[in-house]
């Protein structure tokens, strides 16, 4: 049972969560199975999709485990063809998926930021139009999550990662103008440093401690408390929230970066 939901509140309804084997995308997935729905999970690998899969059955809901790179329209085809196949309709969906690197903004190529845009921005278009087109648009109810960063007004290092999701907070807003009208509702979430295995992995003690420091709450953020807000958002308690960009960080956007600024660099004398 979900910590923040009863457990039928999703039940009849059916959610496609991208990025759905780790991190906030596994544990969206399982909150919503958890309160009934039907989980549509998809990712590049097979593994931990499986392993979502099984724990999802578990809980006793149904799941369709998905392998796909949704940077490939094929794959986008291919995993919403699945959902349809297999539960006929599309209820809420979660665009979670991403990839990112820090760099200072000097040193990103072309191809580091074209890399970064195309899945945080343009696969996750790709789903949502084909989503809308084919489910919700026809069935005229739906509701569409896409995942920000935070602080949102900018971040060092991250500036390919945080201007791609500056531009999906744009994108829920514009589109909840023009889907409104179809009972679909569209809502950006913008967590702020999430304790996934992802940062474990990828980034040494030190610089999670830095960040840490910089939360007025002074502690990372859980997977589940972003995914809880989705399943809340998601329900019929969350109907009347659209075209906003819901924040969850600890405090830290309101903040600010809670780092000294950098110093500044002269040009050597000669």
């Amino acid at each position: 049972m979900s910590e923040v939901l009863g457990p039928d509140v999703h039940r009849g309804t059916v959610a496609l969560v991208t990025g759905g084997g780790t991190g906030i995308g596994r544990a969206v997935a399982l909150d919503l199975a958890r309160c009934g729905a039907d989980v549509v999970i998809c990712g590049r690998r097979r593994e931990p999709l499986a392993n979502t899969a099984a724990v999802i059955e578990a809980l006793g809901s149904r799941v369709l485990a998905v392998p796909a790179d949704i940077r490939e329209q094929t794959c986008v085809h291919r995993v919403v063809d699945a959902a349809l196949e297999r539960f006929g309709r599309i209820d809420t969906l979660v665009n979670n998926a991403g990839g990112q690197f820090a760099a200072p903004a000097e040193q990103i190529s072309g191809k580091g930021w074209r890399a970064v845009h195309r899945i945080a921005v343009d696969a996750a278009w790709e789903v949502t139009r084909e989503v809308a087109v084919r489910a919700m648009i026809p069935q005229r109810s739906g509701v569409v999550f896409f995942m920000a960063f935070s602080p949102r007004r900018g971040i060092a290092s991250m500036v390919h990662a945080s201007s791609a999701r500056a531009a999906v907070e744009n994108l829920a807003a514009g589109l909840s103008l023009e889907w409104s009208r179809f009972g679909i509702r569209t809502i950006c979430i913008a967590p702020g440093t999430i304790a996934t295995e992802g940062m474990h992995a990828n980034y040494p003690e030190a610089d999670r401690a830095q960040w840490a420091a910089a939360v007025p709450l002074g502690r990372f953020g859980t997977a589940e408390e972003v995914s809880g807000l989705i399943a809340f958002l998601a329900s019929p308690a969350g109907g009347y929230v659209t075209g906003t960009t819901v924040v969850v960080d600890g405090g830290a956007d309101a903040w600010g970066s809670g780092c000294p600024a950098p110093r500044l660099e002269v040009e050597p004398r000669r």
